[in-house]
């Protein structure tokens, strides 16, 4: 194992939008020199290495999850450089709690659910050109559970691996 023993929860987009994110990732890593990553939801993180069968178990219990795109926004945090804001769903609120229930830590955090586009210290007028140059579809849907853990540190972002990931429970798709 890495240096550190924590991991992240992270909701898998199902495979057409995994592709039609991890292009738009791709391509601005390749324009600005960034790290590739895989597209994804952080559910939860910097949790102790969470128990496998617990996991299976909540990613059983829950539905799809269809996230609206909420538009577009930036910051200069590293892991909000560009990113694509997401609805509240009840759905991912839900899974939200019972993670927490069963490690709870961070839970103070507040939750800002989104989609990260690049990773990269830009000036805010780079990051409003990104923005400027995409459009981007209305709404993605999440179809698994991964447990992300980082080689390194996780600002060490090409060195984030997936540990385990389960399906969520593809009979219930939310309207």
């Amino acid at each position: 194992m890495g240096m550190t023993q924590n991991v992240s929860l992270w909701l898998v987009p199902q495979p057409d939008d995994h592709a039609y994110l991890q292009d738009i990732i791709d391509q601005l890593a390749v324009q600005y020199q960034a790290p590739h990553f895989s597209p994804h939801v952080t559910v939860a993180g910097h949790l102790q290495v969470p128990d496998h069968a617990s996991l299976s178990t909540l990613a059983a219990a829950t539905p799809f999850l269809q996230l609206q795109n909420q538009g577009l926004d930036h910051s200069s945090e590293l892991f909000r450089t560009v990113y694509i804001r997401t609805s509240l769903a009840d759905q991912l609120v839900a899974l939200r709690q019972k993670v927490y229930q069963q490690w709870p830590v961070n839970i103070s955090k507040p939750f800002m659910p989104h989609i990260s586009l690049i990773y990269k210290k830009l000036a805010a007028p780079e990051r409003q050109m990104i923005i400027q140059s995409l459009s981007l579809k209305k709404t993605f849907i999440f179809d698994a559970l991964a447990v992300v853990q980082p080689q390194q540190d996780w600002t060490a972002v090409e060195t984030w691996q997936i540990l385990e990931r389960w399906p969520l429970a593809a009979n219930t798709m939310p309207q």
